[in-house]
């Protein structure tokens, strides 16, 4: 059951001291002599500020951002680090690395209800519609994705996976989906904007995405300078585990399965299309259309510190350092399966609790 919650209502009520600095980006993250965090480094507009710290800095920029934050300061693998002129303060080799996510992938039909490709078909209700959610928060601009549902398919459908990868996977826990099927209302595509991926050519078009939320593949986020105004480097590296790429070929055969259940349809698959048959092809196009669901997790991975490729310990404490903490999904020693922004929740809690027990 999707029960909509907003964090907004839940927390910030109790948010009385919080200052929020807009047009601001941390460029580094100080410390004393001997280590100890006490203040980042602020440019806003062409001037650099210091914000000081009185007891820590907590770092909660993300999972590319946090790992780019971290190297830039001084913390991360030490050739990263003197590649490009910084001190090392901290050589931790697992800063950047363990990235893992979840890539989503649809098949798309013309459909007989109406969707969200009559914002592109129809400017007038385009128009409407954008009037109607900037007034009161109403209309189509306020719906949900669709329907999710979650699949352990070595078990529902071994059929559709080799020995290996059924193997693989008993390596996970038993209550673990490998798949999650969502419904979209529009023209998903190999592009995440229904606005711009919907050829606009009068039709409705609906979407059925499978996304691999079990994986073994993970990639790594870099630096290519010392400044952190540089966007980080991305590795996804997704499907390049074997495994993995078997589970995504299995579960967009599943989507083409839950199509042809619906009645709703108009005229064959629109998106690969009907020539998309063998193993080969619908892996070309998984590869083509893959983008991420947004929940690149764990590239500040905690572990204990006898891991070398930890970068926080149990309490999200930076090792090598003191007064400094990473706590955002970059901190997750993996992903798990599902959408993550309740273990982000659990954790902000779990630690909110450790700085207050600290002190």
């Amino acid at each position: 059951v999707y029960a909509p919650c907003s964090i907004s209502q839940n927390y910030t009520t109790y948010l009385t001291s919080i200052k929020v600095y807009t047009q601001a980006l941390a460029r580094q993250i100080l410390f004393t002599h001997d280590k100890v965090a006490n203040g980042v480094l602020v440019q806003s507009g062409s001037k650099n500020y210091t914000l000081s710290a009185t007891k820590e800095v907590i770092l909660s920029a993300g999972a590319f951002q946090s790992p780019q934050m971290l190297m830039v300061s001084g913390i991360g693998p030490r050739e990263t680090l003197q590649k490009y002129g910084i001190p090392v303060i901290a050589d931790l080799p697992g800063v950047g690395q363990n990235l893992q996510d979840q890539p989503t992938i649809g098949s798309v039909y013309r459909v007989n209800v109406p969707t969200s490709s009559r914002l592109v078909n129809d400017p007038e209700y385009a128009a409407e519609a954008a009037a109607s959610y900037l007034a009161n928060g109403t209309g189509i601009y306020a719906a949900p994705p669709g329907i999710l549902a979650f699949e352990r398919i070595s078990e529902s459908r071994p059929d559709l996976l080799s020995n290996e990868t059924l193997l693989a996977f008993k390596s996970i826990p038993d209550d673990w989906p490998q798949l999650e099927y969502l419904t979209q209302d529009g023209y998903v595509g190999t592009n995440r904007n229904y606005r711009t991926a919907d050829p606009g050519d009068g039709y409705n078009y609906a979407s059925i995405s499978m996304v691999v939320v079990s994986q073994f593949s993970k990639g790594n986020v870099t630096i290519s300078s010392a400044d952190a105004s540089v966007q980080p480097v991305i590795n996804p590296n997704w499907l390049t585990a074997p495994e993995d790429v078997d589970m995504a070929i299995a579960g967009f055969k599943r989507t083409r399965e839950i199509w042809s259940h619906i009645n709703v349809t108009i005229g064959p698959e629109h998106l690969p299309g009907p020539n998309v048959t063998t193993d080969a092809q619908i892996l070309d196009y998984i590869r083509d259309a893959a983008f991420t669901l947004y929940h690149a997790s764990a590239t500040c991975k905690m572990g204990r510190i006898d891991d070398k490729m930890a970068v926080v310990d149990s309490k999200a404490r930076v090792y090598g350092v003191q007064g400094l903490r990473v706590v955002d999904a970059s901190a997750f020693p993996f992903l798990p399966p599902g959408h993550p922004q309740a273990t982000v929740f659990m954790l902000a809690e779990k630690i909110a609790e450790d700085i207050k027990r600290g002190y």
